[in-house]
Parts: structure tokens; C-alpha cells; sequence
């Protein structure tokens, strides 16, 4: 919970929205039929279909020989998911998807995590960045590639092994955000990537391409000090400042519960709220600009989501990092 000291300093609307508890998301039977539990890690607004667009982490079943089938799911304005997934034509699976956003003329760019599954596999399906265009109520592939790859040869992590688990779109530019490696003091990378779109068009992305856009320490109180976090998803606001959330990366101390963070256009950071016990895992604009929408990866429950007041409203009075 938001501190109750800090609610007494700040307007009793913001306070209001602080204090917002998420959500939880319906599931009907006749999609859990067909697919494990939802657990979302990346969400878009499709015009063309009024319905957020989400990526889950697995999809299909084991039992029925239809696991990581390459579908996204729809979900309505008022937290409904529709009966049937949104299928990716041509392609046969989509492992570990993890980030989704929005790119140009009304397509889509998706990335599966790019890291080792839960033995140590490096599999090369689950190293793929794609652009997507909605055709009718499918999904058709206008390109892919492999951003580990040219992230190790571009050696601007150090060449680590990276988690990929945020993707945003921005002046004809894909930023990249990592939820592992961190910098030698412990802050998150921000990747940029230029030329995408040829780089996809031709299955390749050149080293050079790819550039350090942003460290920023994602640092929260944890049971034992502070705690390390990576970039979950992330979102640009129409001024240009981007928000994130942030989680705890896979084999690092536990946070307690993610976090949402802004970076101003200055480049300032602010940690607007935590979110105990809980990973917030991915972030986009509602359709009226006027909010963010967060949802939530619960495991094999029901999944969560919260509409956020914009940081404008949200930001304290200071940063809370430089």
C-alpha cells in the first residue's frame, strides 16, 4: 500500500488514485477450454477491433499437443476476454512471448523473451522479434528477426545472456527494455534500435544498429535493503516521456511486488507506486489518452488489471533517482 503519510501531503483525487486496487479479469470457460490460464505480459489498444490486444507468457495446452500456440488474446473495455484468441497466421508456435506495442501504419511488433527457458535451453524460438499487421481477426507476419544476436555482437550489455521483456515504438525508432542483464551498479537497460523496419524486412540487424539509450536504477525497498529491478514493459506518453514497470529479475533477490516508474523528458526518474505481492507486466494508453492500463501476470489465477492516473498527476514533488 501507498504510504498514508504521503497521502496526506498530496490532492485527495491523486490519493484516490494511489489507493485504486487492481482488478480482476474474466476468463470464460470456453477460452480456458482451449488455453492454459492467461498470464499477461504485454497489452495494446486495437482500434480496428475496440479491444486491447495481450500477450501471454504461455498459450494452448500440453494435453492436447496445442502448447505456445501463436495466438494473442482480446480483451474488452470492461475486462472481458473474448472466447476465441487472435491467431498468427504461418507461424507454428510462439515461445516465452513477453513484450507487444504498437508500431507504424496500424502494425505491431511482438518479442518473445530471447532468454534460456526453465532448464537452461537457449532455444532459437524463443529469440524472435516480430512485426505483425491485423488482417481481419489474424494476425500476418510482415517480418522477424533475432535481437540476441545482434545485442551480443553490438556487445553494449557486455555481451550477456539478455531477458527482453518490453518493447515501445517512438519516432521511428524500437526502444528495447531489459529485465536482465543490469550495469555493474545495478541499473536497467534501455536499448535503441535503428532502421528497424528494413532490419525485419530483411531478417537481419546489424550490430552498429543497436545503441544503450538509457540506464536507469530501478532500485526499491526490499525486506533487506534495497533490491534490484528490470524494465517489465513500457510505454511513451504523447510528450515523450516514457513510463515502466519493473520486476524483480529471475534469479535475483525477491522485490516484495513490481513497480511503476516514469522517466521525464529531462530524464529524470520517478518511482510513482509499488504494487506489493503483486507483477504488474504490462502497460499501454486507454483509448481516451486519459489513463494508463496495467495488467497483471497472477500465475495460473485469474489474471489482474488497473486503470492508473496519467504521472502528470501521479509524479512526487522530486525525483526519487537521478
Amino acid at each position: 500500500m501507498f504510504p498514508i503519510t504521503k497521502l496526506l501531503t498530496i490532492p485527495w483525487a491523486v490519493a484516490l488514485a494511489l489507493l485504486a486496487e487492481p482488478k480482476v479479469l474474466s476468463v470464460p470457460d470456453t477460452l480456458l477450454a482451449r488455453t492454459s490460464m492467461p498470464e499477461p505480459s504485454g497489452i495494446v489498444w486495437s482500434a480496428t477491433l475496440s479491444r486491447y490486444l495481450v500477450v501471454s507468457d504461455d498459450t494452448g495446452e500440453k494435453e492436447s499437443g496445442t502448447n505456445h500456440a501463436p495466438w494473442l488474446f482480446a480483451l474488452d473495455r470492461t475486462g472481458v476476454f473474448d472466447r476465441e484468441p487472435i491467431p498468427i497466421v504461418g507461424l507454428d508456435q510462439l515461445n516465452d512471448a513477453e513484450a507487444l506495442c504498437q508500431g507504424p501504419e496500424g502494425s505491431l511488433f511482438l518479442a518473445t523473451s530471447h532468454s534460456a527457458n526453465r532448464k537452461g535451453h537457449d532455444k532459437k524460438k524463443r529469440r524472435r522479434l516480430y512485426q505483425l499487421s491485423l488482417v481481419g481477426r489474424e494476425l500476418k507476419i510482415l517480418g522477424s528477426l533475432d535481437l540476441a544476436q545482434a545485442i551480443a555482437e553490438s556487445a553494449v550489455v557486455g555481451g550477456s545472456a539478455v531477458d527482453i521483456e518490453a518493447l515501445a515504438f517512438h519516432n521511428g525508432q524500437l526502444y528495447v527494455g531489459l529485465k536482465a542483464p543490469q550495469n555493474a551498479k545495478g541499473a536497467a537497460y534501455i536499448l535503441r534500435i535503428g532502421e528497424v523496419l528494413s532490419a525485419l524486412k530483411s531478417g537481419v540487424l546489424s550490430p552498429s544498429q543497436i545503441e544503450r539509450w538509457a540506464e536507469l536504477p530501478l532500485l526499491v525497498d526490499g525486506e533487506n535493503g534495497k533490491v534490484i529491478q528490470g524494465v517489465s514493459d513500457m510505454s511513451f506518453l504523447s510528450d515523450g516521456s516514457l513510463v515502466l514497470l519493473a520486476n524483480s529479475p529471475k534469479k535475483m533477490p525477491a522485490d516484495g511486488g513490481g513497480a511503476l516508474w516514469w522517466r521525464k523528458t529531462d530524464g529524470s526518474l520517478h518511482l510513482l507506486r509499488r504494487f506489493p505481492g503483486l507483477k504488474p507486466e504490462g502497460v499501454t494508453t486507454s483509448p481516451d489518452g486519459k489513463s494508463l492500463v496495467i495488467v497483471f501476470d497472477n500465475d495460473r489465477k485469474l489474471p489482474l488489471w488497473i486503470h492508473q492516473d496519467l504521472p502528470l498527476r501521479l509524479a512526487p514533488a522530486t525525483p526519487s533517482q537521478r
